[in-house]
């Protein structure tokens, strides 16, 4: 309730069905990941208010700046993910780089010391399970945040 986002289970059920589509018609779709960075200094120093104002800050611009067919979730604590449907790897770089602009200019604007690993991974030929097609962008923002963080690893 805190973000207005789906949950995992409510993300999980669109999922499936849309895993279920993408491999009937073979449609591509895209997959990102993603974790705030240094959200813990922001609990550290405005409390858990001050990290609820931020987790309410991305999930506003995260509906803002995906399309109304597109799903956003939180996973927990500071995980976000969304799923593009019908998105190809060019149109994908394409969305991701520009949300993530987006979430940089929301902290930027609450001056918060935050940024973001995205791990983002486009399925021409999908996998079998809601499970690995997650665990994948999950190994690639934890590779994003392995080189430094605030950036996105994309794989196809």
């Amino acid at each position: 309730t805190l973000t207005g986002l789906a949950n995992v289970p409510s993300f999980c059920e669109r999922f499936e069905a849309e895993l279920s589509r993408a491999q009937r018609y073979r449609h591509p779709f895209t997959v990102a990941y993603m974790d705030l960075d240094n959200f813990k200094t922001v609990n550290d120093l405005k409390g858990h208010e001050g990290g609820d104002e931020v987790l309410r800050q991305v999930a506003q611009a995260l509906r803002k700046h995906t399309r109304q067919s597109d799903v956003v979730a939180r996973l927990g604590g500071d995980e976000f993910v969304a799923l593009f449907p019908e998105t190809g790897s060019v149109p994908a770089r394409e969305a991701v780089q520009k949300v993530l602009g987006q979430l940089l200019g929301a902290m930027r604007k609450g001056n918060w010391p935050v940024t973001f690993s995205i791990g983002a991974v486009t399925f021409e030929c999908p996998m079998n399970t809601v499970r690995e097609t997650l665990k994948l962008a999950d190994d690639l923002m934890y590779a994003a945040k392995k080189d430094g963080k605030n950036s996105i690893r994309y794989a196809v």
